[in-house]
């Protein structure tokens, strides 16, 4: 199937032309009312000190973008050729198994997204098993109808499992349970793990199995995500903003060959590691062991749970930067903040509850600079909030016009991030920098107020939360707590940036 003419309804991947050109209209309004404001406004004097701290914050953020930079083109154009042009590509294992769950997708999804799976297993030519983890029949019937056309040219046994709504994790646990009880596996086989929302593109198979054949030490990969959102335009930017910066990053940390995440979306596996009681056990009952809430069983997250065993048993992981899968992306329905807090609350509540114990690894056995970005996620969520709390800490002494002087700093800035970023994925778009500078700032706070809260967690698809009715007086101590310490946080925070300005 061809992706790129792929059309499904109230699905877009870009804006009319129109929607683009006012976008740009209203960034240009917008720099020339702020401009307005900071020449009508009387002259102030802000302080060498405050520019100084701001600055040396700016230079090693921005300096650590830069070193994210170079090494992914370095990757991009340099090793992966090198790595791409050694492996054989025409080399094919012997099965490939998947697993695919599909949550409440509608046919007008499902239909498109099997069409392309099973014309790239046909394509490919290779005997597959597949595990459809389904809850409505609709789903069932357009699954089994392209299987049947399948088996006309590859031998493919189907397996249906049934999602109760307990949870992905179970679910995908089942599956994979059944795949390695039905018959075992040979060396060669590989797993694809892929939401049900996913369209392949043509080639993908052939891709990652020639790598997976040639380096034996890697266990696992996943590719660059496209996605086509059903939303507003700023919405739909948003996603696009994102997976321009995950690939930005993913090209950088697999030139040590990590990765930070092994996508949903779709990632491929050595079959004999993640058929292994091992791997499934880690994916069912994965949990973290935090000192105030003891045990916390992870629900949502899954494939940071898959990440971090492949992690920990220290094979190696790649990111494909010339395969692209389309993502599907149907967003809760709600105004954009309703929505992007919702997401960030899901997406950083995985990455925090994951980075507790990969930092643990240390840095011999996570790699060096996997590390040191993994640190760099805790100390980012707090340096983010210095710049804007400086900016209105200074301009209740010396006014407005410091608000405007600092977004002016917030525009550049955020602007030369966006740049170098799109020097790499090739996606721009005039709201990237105001959205960048939004997930920055509310991500930032997200991610303070969940560091405190690791228990809460929440699958905005199916509704999965976490919660215990309990009303004694530890559990309340336990509940209080979290938000005396998030009020500490800010408060120590604020104080901080009060004795920078004094």
């Amino acid at each position: 199937m061809n992706v790129d003419r792929l059309f499904i309804k109230n699905f877009h991947r870009q804006d009319p032309v129109h929607i683009t050109i006012l976008w740009w209209l209203s960034l240009v309004a917008l720099l020339l009312l702020l401009w307005l404001l900071y020449t009508l406004l009387p002259e102030t004097d802000i302080q060498q000190e405050v520019l100084f701290t701001i600055g040396v914050i700016g230079l090693w953020r921005y300096g650590w973008k830069t070193i994210h930079l170079f090494r992914g083109l370095y990757y991009q154009y340099v090793r992966y050729p090198v790595l791409a042009s050694l492996a054989d590509m025409t080399q094919k294992p012997s099965e490939i198994l998947l697993v695919i769950p599909c949550y409440r997708t509608t046919p007008e999804i499902s239909a498109p997204v099997f069409k392309a799976l099973v014309d790239e297993i046909g394509n490919f030519g290779v005997a597959c098993r597949a595990v459809a983890c389904v809850t409505d029949e609709a789903d069932l019937s357009i699954i089994e109808s392209q299987f049947e056309k399948l088996n006309q040219k590859v031998p493919a046994t189907l397996f249906i499992i049934d999602q109760d709504g307990s949870g992905k994790r179970n679910t995908m646990a089942d599956a994979l349970t059944l795949l390695a009880e039905d018959k075992p596996v040979s060396r060669d086989s590989i797993l694809i793990l892929m939401d049900g929302d996913t369209v392949l593109p043509e080639g993908i198979l052939a891709k990652v199995s020639g790598f997976l054949m040639r380096y034996h030490d890697l266990g696992a990969l996943t590719v660059h995500n496209k996605p086509i959102v059903k939303g507003s335009s700023l919405t739909r930017q948003w996603y696009r903003q994102r997976m321009a910066q995950r690939h930005f990053y993913m090209s950088s940390l697999s030139l040590t060959y990590r990765v930070l995440v092994l996508t949903g979306r779709f990632s491929a596996y050595r079959a004999s590691m993640a058929l292994s009681p091992d791997f499934i056990e880690s994916l069912r009952y994965d949990h973290v062991t935090h000192w105030r809430y003891g045990r916390i069983r992870m629900l949502t997250g899954d494939d940071k749970s898959t990440w971090f065993y492949v992690l920990k048993e220290r094979w190696k992981m790649l990111y494909i930067p010339d395969m692209a899968v389309t993502c599907l992306e149907d967003a809760p329905s709600g105004s954009f903040v309703t929505t992007s807090i919702s997401l960030m609350t899901r997406w950083y509540g995985n990455m925090l509850r994951s980075n507790i114990r990969a930092l643990k690894l240390g840095p011999k056995r996570a790699g060096w600079f996997l590390w040191l970005c993994l640190l760099d996620q805790r100390i980012s969520m707090w340096t983010t909030l210095i710049g804007p709390s400086l900016a209105l800490v200074v301009a209740t002494y010396m006014g407005l016009k410091v608000v405007i002087a600092y977004l002016f700093w917030v525009v550049l800035t955020r602007s030369i991030n966006v740049l170098l970023i799109s020097v790499q994925s090739g996606q721009f778009h005039p709201t990237f920098v105001a959205l960048l500078w939004y997930e920055q700032l509310v991500g930032s706070l997200v991610k303070v107020y969940l560091f405190f809260h690791p228990n809460l967690q929440r699958w905005t698809r199916q509704g999965i939360g976490q919660g215990v009715e309990d009303h004694s007086w530890s559990h309340e101590i336990k509940r209080w707590l979290p938000h005396l310490e998030t009020t500490a946080a800010f408060s120590a925070l604020l104080i901080f940036v009060m004795w920078l300005y004094g």
